[in-house]
């Protein structure tokens, strides 16, 4: 596990918050209003809480759920508030029925199989409550023609980051790239490598897979159009569907 420890550690300390800086503006316009002042919402690949402690701001009450328990030690950490499972989000099970549900920063990319994207899509449903609305967004082909993730590299005293190796197979729609990381710990150097892989769907795929999950009145949001550019906007788009009445 000391991988994934290390890959929730630097994912902690610097994709939330750039990423959520620009995210959080949009699902306040788009979906936000939408959800009852203080009602239940379900934060589906929560990673380690960032956005559950916006929405508990709000006075939400939050439930998240994530496979990688170092991302929910952190979630736990940063939103005592809040609550949160380790569960894989093809077969988690909460209690009650929520009144929206939500997942950021391309996670249902990281679905690499279509049979398992209606399984994650199929477990949200049935959480919601008749009318619900679903937020979330995913990557598009445009993205990953461009610079999906682009060489990049942080170096600190007592820890570094690296990701290289990007590519993107235009034939299986699976793109990948290598993290190394390294952190100085009691005194010695510790290196850990992961692999991100992602899958690109089509918007067809997509609504094919909201509708045989039980979703209805879907629409797409280009995020660049509503103000996320550079990098992170390219090839990005929100998507808003309600659980069929």
């Amino acid at each position: 596990m000391a991988l994934y420890d290390d890959f929730a550690w630097f994912y902690n300390r610097y994709w939330n918050e750039e990423f959520h800086s620009l995210a959080f503006p949009i699902l306040e316009r788009i979906w936000l209003p939408r959800v009852p002042s203080g009602g239940r919402v379900l934060d589906v690949c929560c990673g380690t809480g960032y956005l559950a402690g916006l929405l508990t701001g709000r006075g939400l009450r939050v439930t998240g759920v994530d496979a990688s328990p170092a991302m929910i030690a952190h979630a736990q950490e940063n939103v005592p508030e809040g609550e949160f499972h380790v569960a894989d989000a093809t077969k988690f099970r909460v209690p009650g029925r929520f009144d929206g549900a939500v997942s950021t920063f391309d996670s249902l990319n990281h679905i690499l199989e279509p049979k398992k994207l209606d399984a994650v899509l199929k477990r949200t449903a049935k959480a919601l409550k008749s009318g619900a609305p679903f937020a979330f967004d995913m990557l598009l082909e445009s993205a990953y023609q461009t610079n999906w993730a682009d060489a990049f590299s942080v170096v600190r005293d007592d820890h570094v980051l690296l990701i290289t190796g990007t590519g993107f197979d235009f034939r299986s729609h699976l793109a990948q790239c290598r993290i190394t990381m390294f952190r100085l710990l009691n005194g010695a150097w510790r290196r850990s490598d992961v692999e991100v892989h992602e899958r690109c769907y089509s918007t067809k795929e997509i609504d094919a897979a909201l509708t045989r999950a039980g979703f209805e009145d879907i629409m797409y949001y280009d995020a660049r159009d509503l103000g996320m550019s550079g990098q992170l906007g390219q090839g990005r788009t929100f998507v808003i569907a309600v659980r069929a009445r």
